[in-house]
């Protein structure tokens, strides 16, 4: 196992509340089972994911440095708006927002991981949504003096330090 790279992403779907308020929870329980159909779909055989709480799932891809966590992240957030554009001839409009973490196989540390792609989340969200961002100890320092230049300190994720990924 040397040498291999696991991505952790999360998965948060956006506007979520709204759409089970606008659609009923009818429609947003087939936005969630659309979600896990499409992002399942694109994984190999070791790979996991699992709904965590709400609109929120991770993902653990075996064996995926950065640039192919990414492309995967990104094939999962495309087929997932394409999917989601319509759902039983209501204009649903859905996308999902992600942040990606990246660790070596020996260093696997599932708290630490989650936490660092939570961090990337929150930047995905902060951006703009329907995006893809990675964990790296500059955009956990960026997001950290963009809160203190609001007057608002962020706490840094209490991990560990993200991965230069």
């Amino acid at each position: 196992m040397e040498g291999r790279s696991v991505a952790v992403l999360l998965a948060d779907l956006d506007h979520f509340k709204s759409i089970n308020d606008r659609f009923g929870h009818a429609v947003g329980d087939n936005v969630l089972q659309i979600f896990a159909e499409v992002a399942s779909a694109k994984l190999g055989p070791y790979d996991l994911i699992g709904r965590l709480d709400g609109e929120e799932f991770a993902i653990v891809i075996y064996d995926s440095g950065r640039d192919k966590g990414l492309a995967i992240a990104e094939r999962i957030r495309l087929s997932f708006e394409t999917a989601a554009a319509d759902i039983e001839g209501r204009p649903i409009g859905g996308t999902v927002s992600m942040g990606m973490a990246i660790a070596e196989t020996n260093l696997f540390d599932i708290a630490a991981q989650l936490a660092q792609a939570d961090e990337a989340l929150y930047c995905a969200k902060e951006r703009g949504r329907n995006r893809t961002e990675i964990a790296s100890l500059q955009l956990v320092l960026d997001r950290a003096q963009e809160a203190e230049q609001r007057g608002r300190p962020r706490p840094v994720a209490a991990a560990s330090a993200p991965s230069a990924a």
